[in-house]
This record gives C-alpha cells, sequence and structure tokens, in this order.
C-alpha cells in the first residue's frame, strides 16, 4: 500500500513548482507515485483533458457523489462549482503500492485526515508573507485586488498552518531542497 499525501499552503508558495520537482525526484529514483487529478463540477476550459487536467462531471452528478461519499474531499468555491477528489481513483493507486500526491487547500485537508488518518500532511510556506507578496506581484497575473484577497487568505493559512505535522519552508531559489525535505518526510519510517 502507498502513502497518501497531502500538500498545501498558500497561493505563491511553490507548491506546484515543488510538486514538479518532488515528481522528478521519485521517478530518479524508480519509486511509484501519482498525483491526483480532481474532479470538477465546472465546464472544461480551451486546452484542458479529462482525465488529465480534471474529471469533468455535472453538477447533478457531483452532488449524486458527494451523497454517495464517494470523495476523500470536497468543496464549492467562490464560482460556484465544485471541486473534489474522488476516493475510488486515489485507492486505486494505492492499492497498486503508489504513493499519491494531493495538492489541496486546509479545508481539503482536513477532511482528509477524517476519512483518511494515515495521509501524511505537509504545509509548504513562504519565508515570510512580504515574500510571498512579492511571489506574488513578480508572477504579473493578478489584479491588485486579487493580490489583496489572496494575501487575506495566506495570512489565515499560515495562522492554521500548526494542523500538519510537517512544515516545509520554501525559500526563494531552493526548490529542489524544499522537495528534497519533503520527499525524506515522506520516505521516512518516523512520518508523522
Amino acid at each position: 500500500m502507498g502513502k497518501l499525501i497531502v500538500i498545501s499552503g498558500p497561493s505563491g508558495a511553490g507548491k506546484g513548482t515543488i510538486v514538479k520537482a518532488l515528481l522528478e525526484i521519485y521517478k530518479k529514483n524508480n519509486q511509484k507515485v501519482h498525483l491526483s487529478v480532481s474532479a470538477t463540477s465546472r465546464l472544461p476550459r480551451e486546452g484542458e483533458v479529462e482525465g488529465v487536467s480534471y474529471y469533468f462531471i455535472s453538477e447533478a452528478d457531483f452532488l449524486e457523489k458527494i451523497e454517495e461519499g464517494a470523495f476523500l474531499e470536497y468543496n464549492m468555491y467562490g464560482t460556484g462549482k465544485y471541486y473534489g477528489t474522488l476516493k475510488s481513483h486515489v485507492f486505486e493507486y494505492l492499492d497498486n503500492d503508489y504513493d499519491v500526491i494531493l495538492e489541496i487547500d486546509i479545508n481539503g485537508y482536513k477532511q482528509v485526515i477524517s476519512n483518511y488518518p494515515d495521509a501524511v500532511g505537509i504545509f509548504v510556506a513562504p519565508p515570510s508573507l512580504e515574500v510571498l507578496e512579492q511571489r506574488l506581484r513578480d508572477r504579473g497575473t493578478e489584479t491588485e485586488e486579487n493580490i489583496k484577497k489572496r494575501l487575506e487568505t495566506a495570512k489565515t493559512e499560515m495562522e492554521n498552518k500548526e494542523i500538519y505535522p510537517n512544515i516545509v519552508i520554501n525559500e526563494d531559489g531552493k526548490v529542489m531542497e524544499a522537495a528534497e525535505e519533503i520527499y525524506k518526510i515522506i520516505k521516512s519510517d518516523l512520518v508523522k
């Protein structure tokens, strides 16, 4: 049986970049890993591929799956659309000795832990909120209003990071070091 790994952190902390580096470490070490694909009730955007970007299902089907208890975690976001992780998808890989990585928010992590207490929780944090703000601004993709919203959300997430047994600081220019630290946490026999 593989390990279920939940990686969370504020927007701009570098989760996605670290996860890509982590997948490369697994590949280099010939280890089985799968990055979980979420289901969503929203329509596909141009270039998105079913089963690769998301599993696209209707809102009615999503609600039915909620009733059936088919999700490890789910949430509705500001867009009024649902996003979630299907248990069947995750357990198919875990049962075949793959480590499965979920890149989800704190609310999702809380749900996962209540459904699967053996999950490995890792919070990726920036060195400071000031560094995080600079990263968001440097992206050049966010409006001032969105930056402020993301920083408010980040502040709340940072205040609640202690619910994670493992916290990794993503220092500027040290993505590979952060990914290696996460890999060591996952592969440790003493994993929390």
